[in-house]
């Protein structure tokens, strides 16, 4: 590394041995200018800015955060997890080298010190630290207040252009659902009868799986004018006991086909026991199609999806991870928006059902990802049968603060 590619800082540090007091005594006046000049600016942007290390503690949070979080300088030295309950904080130092540098993001709704929704991201360090040592930087939280960006999305509702989509979603459901049930209704007479031979003659003898590809693919039809109507027209969920299992097969089962064609590896891996939930099997079960189909979509070529359940104390979640091409920063950045799409056919509303959805059981839905690695996405469902909140409702008491 020659001089002019050195930073101030590696130039200090050769040096620092060799220094008289009165130089020493220089360049520290230069450290903590800097070090003022930074916090000045970081101070002064509206997004909040929380910097945390290793040992998962705050060691830096700018003003913002405590007008959009309530987090501020009395704060550092803090365990980041209780602010924000949520994450799996543990989980990022044990990240594999090879996966580190992900990032994510996430939104919240958070109630002190006001109702606010916002998005914010974690970008870990370029490198990462050596865990063996306390009090390295590990990643940094960059906190955007949506407030207004939700408000005015759900008057949106009210504006013309998703009138007009709501008026054309209800004549395709008028067009086309008439037509498919028919086509049920007479596909399932042709299955009974066919069902009463015991011995078909040789041009029927694939006559039942053919059949069965049929009925199911009348069903994805339905479920596709189905799809339209719930992004406009949002039912508020039916809550029964869930079976995750079967949720989750009924999802792979209508994109099976796609999935043999395109030499997709699936695997599933669930705890022994998980606790019961609370939820609306159709709106889940879309759900989970809705995120199955985007990933079969990242993988043209073939590739992995691995699905994996998980619970800790708050929620029971359900991640699904590809191995297709990734999202960019900025597709990152907009893919909650509504009629956002990367695809030259999408209709940009797939993600947006799945977030209505989820949030509506009172759960969150998480995002991450790395371009040239793949994408994770993350439904969180609240152990109880309520709606739970992402961040505490109150500050943490005094207690909790020694």
């Amino acid at each position: 590394m020659d001089r002019k590619s050195k930073s101030f800082y590696d130039r200090l540090l050769e040096r620092v041995d060799r220094l008289d007091p009165a130089s020493l005594q220089t360049y520290l006046l230069r450290l903590i200018n800097e070090k003022g000049f930074f916090e000045g600016i970081f101070n002064t942007i509206r997004e909040g800015i929380i910097v945390i290390d290793n040992d998962l503690k705050i060691r830096f949070v700018n003003s913002a955060c405590e007008t959009l979080l309530g987090i501020g300088p009395s704060d550092v030295d803090q365990y980041i997890g209780r602010f924000i309950k949520h994450i799996d904080w543990e989980q990022m130092l044990s990240t594999n080298p090879e996966a580190w540098g992900n990032f994510s993001r996430r939104e919240m709704e958070v109630f002190y010190p006001e109702h606010r929704y916002l998005t914010f991201y974690i970008m870990p360090v370029a490198e990462r630290p050596n865990m063996a040592k306390v009090g390295l930087p590990l990643a940094t939280l960059i906190f955007h207040d949506v407030t207004d960006v939700c408000v005015a999305n759900e008057k949106q509702v009210e504006t013309q252009k998703v009138k007009a989509i709501t008026q054309l979603a209800a004549g395709v459901a008028h067009e086309l659902g008439n037509p498919l049930n028919s086509l049920g209704i007479h596909l399932q007479l042709l299955q009974r009868a066919l069902n009463k031979n015991p011995s078909p003659t040789p041009e029927l003898a694939n006559a039942g799986e053919h059949l069965d590809i049929a009925i199911r693919e009348v069903g994805r039809l339905d479920s596709i004018v189905k799809n339209f109507l719930n992004a406009v027209r949002p039912v508020p969920p039916q809550l029964r006991p869930l079976d995750l299992h079967q949720l989750l097969a009924t999802a792979i089962g209508f994109m099976r086909q796609e999935i043999e064609d395109k030499k997709i590896r699936v695997d599933i891996s669930f705890p022994e026991s998980i606790p019961s939930l609370l939820g609306d099997r159709d709106q889940l079960t879309q759900a989970f199609y809705n995120i199955i189909k985007n990933a079969i979509q990242a993988m043209p070529d073939g590739g992995q999806l691995h699905i994996a359940c998980s619970v800790n104390d708050l929620y029971v979640n359900l991640k699904f991870v590809d191995s297709g091409r990734g999202i960019s920063e900025q597709e990152l950045s907009r893919i909650l928006e509504p009629y956002y799409s990367n695809k030259s056919n999408g209709t940009g509303l797939g993600l947006i059902i799945v977030d209505r959805i989820v949030r509506a059981h009172g759960g969150e839905l998480a995002i991450e990802s790395q371009p040239g690695r793949g994408a994770a996405f993350t439904i969180s469902l609240p152990r109880q049968a309520r709606v739970t909140r992402q961040l505490q409702q109150s500050r943490p008491s005094p207690e909790d603060k020694q």
